[in-house]
């Protein structure tokens, strides 16, 4: 199991340019998805297949194990056919399988980002967009232009080309957050209702081996519970942070850059109407209505970086 967890947080690790696109939203994210692989590999050596934790007695004293479930004699059955028995029987499957589970959502949660960064390449584009950026620093720190090499300035064309034609950024970002969205809605509603009702359930355990009655105990349904409502709060927050992007996304006036750019584009217009001009936003912006008005990659892209590493002074 340990081993397990730590492939996970492996598996969750992101290169230094990716780091610069992800916001607290999506680190935020992460936190919840480590949080999830801590839980189940505390609650891992309770693990029920790796030697079961029950212990049994027969129903010998009358209501010890309810109405009409009072063993009449002992069959004698081997003690340890009776606790595999009953952890097989008697357990839910849900208070079997609880730390596999809790590891399990957080593959599902972080094996989201990673099928649509395959999918749609989105690592390629923040890629290339950091390396655009690394050659506009050079362009503005250089002091001669001849230190910029014409790889650099290729580079560069092919970048720009790319989010122009085939560019799918925000159509992967966006479809991503409301998978994750849905997936931990899911999982939320499935811990809810079937977790707490058979742990619950489990904290006394009556079992029926071929006719005659055991009460059982031993599993630590209690600790699982006060696990189970950390995880609860753990994708409440999940969910809260998903939502929120998903809202940012479809209101992008939200974020600093966008707030920015949308003053900027307000005074602007005013100072067209100022001098008589009736221009088109093309006219009016230039260059940088292609570059940002009218390219949801970029903008998502200048918007995520702004929200990361803040507007320059």
């Amino acid at each position: 199991m340990a081993a397990i967890g730590t492939a996970l947080m492996g598996a969750l690790g992101h290169s230094e340019q990716e780091k610069m696109f992800r916001p607290w939203w999506d680190a935020l994210e992460d936190f919840v998805i480590y949080g999830l692989i801590m839980l189940g590999l505390i609650v891992s050596p309770t693990t029920i297949f790796n030697g079961t934790p029950l212990f049994c007695t027969l129903c010998s004293q009358p209501n010890q194990c309810g109405p009409d479930r009072e063993a009449i004699s002992d069959p004698n059955y081997h003690i340890y056919y009776v606790k595999s028995y009953c952890t097989h029987s008697a357990l839910g499957k849900f208070t079997q399988y609880f730390p596999y589970i809790l590891l399990i959502m957080a593959l599902l949660l972080a094996g989201i980002e990673r099928f649509f960064a395959r999918i749609f390449k989105s690592n390629m584009q923040i890629e290339g967009f950091h390396s655009l950026l690394l050659t506009a620093r050079k362009l503005t720190t250089s002091e001669e232009s001849t230190d910029v090499s014409m790889e650099d300035t290729i580079h560069t064309v092919e970048v720009r080309q790319s989010f122009k034609n085939g560019s799918s950024f925000y159509t992967s970002y966006v479809i991503r957050t409301l998978c994750e969205f849905l997936l931990a809605l899911m999982l939320t509603s499935y811990m809810w209702v079937s977790g707490i009702i058979e742990l619950e359930r489990d904290v006394a355990v009556y079992c029926d081996v071929h006719g005659t009655w055991y009460e059982c105990s031993g599993v630590p349904t209690q600790f699982y519970l006060y696990v189970l409502f950390v995880a609860l709060a753990l994708l409440a927050v999940y969910l809260i942070s998903t939502f929120f992007t998903l809202v940012w996304l479809m209101c992008p006036c939200w974020g600093r850059l966008a707030k920015f750019m949308r003053d900027y584009h307000s005074q602007l217009r005013k100072s067209a109407h100022k001098a008589g001009m009736d221009m088109h936003e093309a006219e009016l912006l230039g260059e940088l209505n292609q570059i940002y008005y009218e390219n949801n990659d970029l903008r998502l892209l200048l918007d995520l970086l702004a929200a990361t590493t803040g507007l320059a002074p």
